[in-house]
């Protein structure tokens, strides 16, 4: 098994200095977690296999009935933060630079920059752990 919460809290402490839109609860963190492994299921080719697998909650922890290795694991956060950073875009994307006649804002765009360089870094990062999981990567 493989404990969900346990893992929010380690996305929690990853993107801590990144301001949301809003506060986001361990429940939220949760929820990119539990996107992560549906993705990377679909990413390994064993979509139809997640379907033997399943979410709960024991006590206060949210599970995840398969046990993720650590280069699965591993991968599981890096799609969690990318998924995260995905969505604090969301919020900054519709900010540009603009000019009237009695003001002028520049740079008012650049969060949604430094957002996407963040993601394309973790993008690679994802990519160079998904070719080191051989099993998958070669399609033994």
């Amino acid at each position: 098994m493989t404990d969900m919460t346990s893992l929010a809290c380690e996305l929690k402490n990853e993107v801590e200095w990144q301001k949301t839109p809003s506060p986001l609860s361990l429940h939220d963190y949760t929820a990119f977690i539990k996107r992560a492994i549906k993705r990377l299921y679909v990413d390994t080719g064993r979509a139809s296999a997640f379907r033997d697998y399943s979410f709960s909650t024991s006590g206060n922890r949210e599970m995840f009935s398969g046990t993720l290795g650590v280069d699965e694991e591993t991968y599981v956060m890096l799609l969690a933060q990318i998924d995260f950073f995905k969505k604090v875009q969301t919020d900054v994307n519709v900010m540009v630079s603009y000019t009237t006649d009695a003001l002028s804002v520049a740079g008012g765009d650049k969060p949604y920059a430094h957002l996407k360089d963040s993601i394309d870094k973790l993008e690679n990062e994802r990519r160079i752990v998904y070719y080191k999981m051989v099993t998958y990567a070669l399609g033994s």
